[in-house]
């Protein structure tokens, strides 16, 4: 296995037909939560000011891809990923509803990942902002539920289509376990070894209850004090039988009210972010709470199509002996 690839490995589906797929799918996946959610669509922004920090830097982690402009005064920012905008866009325009949201799509970038066959510079995330009057555990449950029952009503659909394709790529139920369930039943090996082996063992699956635990590793991803609500985070995963691996497949959670970003930016010690705009915002409590969750559309498109690396299903740049090792094994990448 190279790249993440099986030798070997032959695609199901033409180039043409590939093409194909990905249309009926995001075309299907966006129909489907604009409709399940009641959302407005709109278009997100790729770039913000710096000082209204809407950009999350994942503690530190992830250097921002900025510049200046000879027409304004200051530096903008590329904005990596939007959770923070969706919510500041709804409080800008007045959405103050219980139940009312949006739905962006949006190109995520990440300059510092660690590029593999799930995992890509830039990538396609479909963000929900929903405006909640209160936090609600079960309400965490409940939307997870529809968009994995969302993800399994299009693979059926996908498959009809494409004959050739094997069916019920993501299974028919989605189990829900904490971080102590999972080193429970699997306590000698590593938490994303044990990730692997649930999803092989489960089929697609929630985990919950597991920021505080693994924030501090590193080897899992870091999260900030002043976005997500780290005991409300929920993690949905799927095991890729093609290339046999675990892939994230999105997640929900609240955003930060002022009580939990006090108390989470204690234990992170993130003092430098508590000048900024936005996070001026949070502690003055002006931000409406939001149930914020991100879809990552390419890596549940390889669960669809049966692929075996991002790059089939979605464009970005990539090593040149990555490029030629493609073309060499007639693997067509976009």
């Amino acid at each position: 296995m190279k790249h993440g690839i099986t030798l070997g490995y032959i695609s199901k589906l033409t180039p043409k037909e590939t093409i194909m797929g990905i249309d009926f799918v995001v075309s299907n996946l966006r129909g489907k939560i604009k409709s399940t959610f009641n959302l407005l669509e709109i278009p997100s922004a790729a770039i913000t000011d710096r000082q209204l920090w809407l950009n999350d830097d994942a503690q530190g982690t992830k250097r921002v891809i900025d510049f200046d402009n000879k027409s304004i005064d200051g530096y903008g920012e590329v904005i990596q990923s939007n959770n923070k905008w969706r919510r500041y866009f709804l409080y800008k325009n007045d959405f103050t509803e219980d139940g009312s949201g949006i739905l962006t799509n949006m190109t995520v970038i990440e300059r510092d990942v660690k590029v593999d066959n799930s995992s890509s510079i830039s990538y396609e995330e479909m963000g929900i902002e929903i405006v909640k009057d209160k936090k609600d555990d079960k309400e965490i449950v409940e939307v997870a539920s529809k968009i994995f029952s969302t993800i399994f009503e299009i693979d059926n659909e996908c498959s009809k289509m494409f004959p050739t394709l094997e069916k019920n790529h993501f299974g028919s139920t989605l189990t829900f376990v904490t971080y102590k369930k999972l080193k429970e039943l699997y306590p000698l090996i590593s938490f994303k070894d044990r990730l692997n082996r649930f999803a092989k063992d489960n089929g697609s699956f929630v985990i919950q209850d597991y920021i505080e635990k693994t924030n501090s590793q590193n080897s899992t991803q870091q999260f900030s004090s002043d976005v997500f609500d780290f005991k409300s985070y929920a993690k949905i995963y799927y095991y890729n039988k093609s290339c046999e691996k675990v892939i994230s497949a999105g997640y929900v959670a609240y955003q930060v009210d002022r009580d939990t970003y006090k108390n989470q930016n204690t234990i992170l010690k993130e003092s430098q972010k508590s000048e900024t705009i936005y996070n001026h915002l949070i502690k003055s409590d002006q931000l409406p709470l939001t149930l914020t969750c991100g879809i990552y559309v390419n890596r549940i498109m390889m669960g669809f199509l049966e692929k075996q690396h991002i790059a089939e299903v979605y464009p970005s740049i990539w090593s040149q002996e990555f490029v030629d090792y493609c073309n060499t094994n007639n693997i067509n990448i976009l």
